[in-house]
């Protein structure tokens, strides 16, 4: 993890700079370059990097190497330093330079000259920008990471779970019982550090506290998913929050994920099987993409083996969006595929899934179906090759799985069944010596991985309680990869909102799953 960062390197007294916009603002304009690299125009950005290569601003915008927030980072052995209008438009005496204006601003983008003559490393690239140009940019870091993000006061942070009431009274207790402990813990560990006295004379001595008390509210969203936005911009007018930490939820995520791109709001690795991100999304980070990976693995090893057909059952409304996007890939690829929905609370119709398996040969069935809902096969099937799912069975895979006349297979993206799992066995420990009592380990241990990410990159922003930053640490805290539970492989870094991008397809024998011959799909 990276610790103490460029801002602190400048040393500013903040009580002392006034920073104003040296320019008349087109924050917006200044905005787009900032984070997309396109200019005012729409054109992209055009640049010369390490001396002779021409790069595009879309592929090297300023957000790619600064962070989104300004305030630098680290890229192996270089520094990124920080240019939020804060430190920018500032004096900085690490390393020397004047303040930044508009007329050296442009210098050292368009030559890489900082207003003290140092010429910078030609991996910063050399933009060419009009006035105009430079001038919007100017405005949008005049107001870059200024102040603190909402939700942090002199004494408090605040912190939200949203929890959807499709989630069990057993489930939500469970996750409840992992936050509320953490933060029970962190506070009282940290319930004097607001009392210590001034041991210095320097300016940054003198400043407030960096430490605040955590407060945690639980959003419980109810009804309809087209009525959640209301509910959460409600809440969030009523009681604005720094962050959200964790949650839980059957359903898609997209309403509260959409919510917290609208407000900028980070959301620190919900419980959900059906994410249902956006490309360009920033500032929810996930474990999976669920039930939408595993389409991807189903889809993959279909690749691999002749299939004349598939049908898709499903009777839940989660897992209808991705059987419609698979049967579009499907059908791209030429390959039949049907779709056979059914209510949740009427048996699964057996007669019709076996008249449709014998349509075409070499036919596959996607049971997109919870572990109760396949106890419901009254009798054996055609001799088909059936597909279900690891998510909707809950990851209970050392219990008897289905048994069918035909070969049976499980997308699985989590480790495989006796695979070491440290980070899990370090929830353990934590939860016995705490009374935590472990009742859904993987949303529990999940839920207790969300709190140490948000406490570790929280830990680092020093006095800066600026939502972007959580990200941006977050983004370069490789290292916390380790402290991840169930999934195998995870990564974190820049632009990768998905901890963990790949999975398994393993066949299930006689009842039994059977990793022997397990082999990584990366979709």
């Amino acid at each position: 993890m990276l610790s103490a960062l460029i801002p602190g390197c400048g040393s500013v007294d903040e009580d002392a700079v006034t920073i104003e916009s040296p320019v008349d603002p087109d924050p917006a304009a200044g905005r787009r370059m900032y984070r997309a690299g396109i200019l005012p125009s729409g054109e992209p950005l055009t640049a010369i990097v390490a001396g002779d290569v021409p790069v595009l601003g879309t592929q090297f915008s300023c957000q790619s190497c600064h962070g989104r927030s300004g305030m630098g980072a680290a890229e192996g052995t270089y520094i990124v330093p920080a240019i939020a209008g804060r430190f920018l438009f500032a004096p900085s005496p690490q390393p020397a330079r004047p303040a930044y204006d508009a007329q050296s601003l442009a210098r050292v983008l368009r030559d890489g000259m900082t207003p003290g003559g140092r010429i910078l490393d030609p991996l910063m690239p050399r933009y060419r920008l009009t006035d105009i140009e430079v001038e919007a940019l100017a405005s949008y870091l005049a107001e870059l990471s200024a102040g603190s993000s909402p939700g942090v006061d002199d004494k408090v942070i605040r912190f939200a779970t949203v929890i959807t009431e499709d989630v069990t009274e057993e489930e939500r207790k469970a996750v409840l019982a992992v936050l509320n402990r953490f933060i029970e813990e962190k506070n009282r560990q940290t319930r004097l550090e607001s009392e210590r006295f001034d041991r210095g004379s320097t300016p940054a001595s003198r400043l407030p506290t960096v430490y605040r008390e955590w407060v945690l509210e639980e959003w419980t969203l109810t009804g309809p998913s087209d009525s959640w936005t209301e509910q959460l911009e409600s809440r969030y007018r009523n009681n604005p929050v720094f962050a959200l930490l964790g949650g839980l939820s059957k359903g898609s995520w997209k309403p509260i994920g959409r919510f917290c791109e609208r407000n900028e709001i980070p959301c620190l690795f919900p419980g959900t099987r059906l994410p249902d991100a956006e490309t360009d999304d920033f500032y929810t980070l996930y474990f999976s993409r669920g039930l939408e990976l595993e389409a991807d693995l189903i889809a993959n090893h279909l690749d691999s083996n002749t299939v004349g057909a598939v049908v898709q059952v499903y009777c839940d409304t989660a897992p209808a969006q991705v059987v419609e996007n698979l049967r579009i890939a499907l059908e791209k690829k030429g390959v039949t595929s049907q779709d056979l929905a059914f209510d949740c609370a009427e048996p699964l119709p057996v007669n019709d899934l076996a008249k449709r398996l014998g349509e075409f040969p070499d036919t596959a069935a996607i049971l997109w179906l919870e572990r109760d809902q396949l106890a419901k096969l009254e009798r054996p099937l055609p001799a088909g090759r059936l597909y279900v799912s690891s998510t909707l069975l809950q990851r209970k895979v050392n219990e008897p799985l289905l048994t069918a006349p035909g070969p049976v297979y499980l997308a699985h993206p989590f480790r495989l069944p006796g695979e070491l799992d440290s980070a899990l066995s370090r929830f353990r420990a934590w939860a016995k010596t705490r009374d935590v009592e472990i009742t859904y380990p993987r949303l529990q241990a999940e839920t207790f991985f969300a709190c140490i990410a948000g406490s570790d990159a929280i830990k680092h922003l020093g006095r800066f309680f600026v939502r972007d930053y959580v990200l941006d640490m977050l983004d370069h805290a490789q290292g916390l990869a380790a402290y991840v539970p169930f999934h195998p492989r995870p990564t974190l870094g820049p632009h990768q909102r998905f901890l963990n991008k790949g999975g398994y397809v393993l066949p299930v024998l006689n009842g039994q799953l059977d990793a022997s011959d397990a082999v990584w799909i990366l979709p």
